[in-house]
């Protein structure tokens, strides 16, 4: 003996296709429109709190643009006295070249010379005067040519005149 049992009523098992969509709609849509208003209020909010980050971006911003333009000012003269401090360094190098070719040329010139004209550029020095004695001369060129300081040693003209020996002496780029 079988016995076959139905638990569903006649009325849901004969019931057309649009009814039980029907019936799906009513009992299901209402969560699926909870989950859509739990995710647009969630949405909503998040556009509130970038919106918030935007705001107190901008106002950074504007703040680090007003910091800029007051240590504007303190830049350039930072820059300007950057410039003069090079410029003195410079200038402070180019004093001593010529400070240590002075004392070069000086500590070795010969005591029977006399110069009347003493030039110094850049890259060469001009020496001009009278020396007594020719070997005196001699000694001093050749101690130049010895020593190397100078890349170039030029004596330019050597002339009897009543003081002694008149002479011109060209030295270029001093190491």
């Amino acid at each position: 003996m079988k016995y076959k049992i139905n638990l569903l009523s006649k009325r849901l098992n004969k019931q057309s296709f649009l009814k039980k969509l029907n019936y799906f709609t009513y009992n299901y849509l209402r969560y699926i429109l909870v989950i859509t208003q739990l995710v647009v209020m969630s949405v909503l909010f998040f556009r509130f709190s970038i919106d918030q980050r935007i705001i107190d971006l901008k106002d950074e911003i504007y703040q680090q643009e007003e910091i800029l333009k007051s240590v504007r000012p303190i830049i350039v003269e930072s820059e300007i006295v950057d410039f003069k401090i090079k410029s003195l360094k410079q200038l402070i190098s180019n004093q001593d070249k010529f400070k240590k070719q002075i004392e070069y040329i000086l500590s070795i010139f010969p005591a029977s010379a006399f110069l009347s004209k003493f030039s110094i550029a850049d890259t060469s020095t001009v020496l001009q005067g009278n020396v007594l004695d020719p070997n005196h001369l001699q000694a001093f060129y050749n101690r130049l040519k010895k020593e190397k300081r100078y890349k170039e040693v030029n004596l330019g003209s050597i002339k009897r005149s009543e003081k002694g020996f008149s002479f011109m002496l060209t030295l270029n780029n001093f190491k």
